[in-house]
């Protein structure tokens, strides 16, 4: 059975003031789930993308607004929102203080850029 400790995961920073790490994902030993944690600093936003399947989003702490689309939802701790498959969104910080959240997916989701490029990004795998 894997363990995965807290502290030894390394968050891997990427453009627009955020930082995310592969908790539960395949290459960890997952095989029907991924959890990925996502954190953005304030003002911080990821680029609009989509997935091949559903993806939920926990949010921990900070404020997020999700925007799917071209809906905005404002999001704090505890709160939690379901992404369908196929569906244009992006996470930005809209808050003072850094936001930090959890993505849980089917394992091996698929990421793709607003225009339908695909992504792999290796936090993921």
């Amino acid at each position: 059975m894997p363990v995965i400790v807290g502290t030894s995961l390394e968050f891997t920073e990427t453009p627009g003031g955020n930082a995310v790490v592969g908790v539960a994902t395949p290459s960890r030993g997952a095989t029907d789930v991924s959890v990925i944690r996502q954190r953005q600093a304030p003002g911080g936003f990821n680029p609009r993308h989509t997935h091949d399947r559903e993806e939920v989003v926990a949010v921990v702490t900070g404020t997020l607004t999700v925007t799917m689309n071209d809906e905005s939802h404002s999001l704090g701790p505890s709160d939690t929102i379901i992404i369908p498959a196929e569906t244009i969104h992006q996470f930005t910080n809209t808050g003072g203080e850094p936001a930090e959240w959890m993505l849980i997916a089917p394992a091996g989701i698929r990421f793709f850029g607003e225009t339908g490029e695909e992504a792999k990004p290796a936090w993921a795998q």
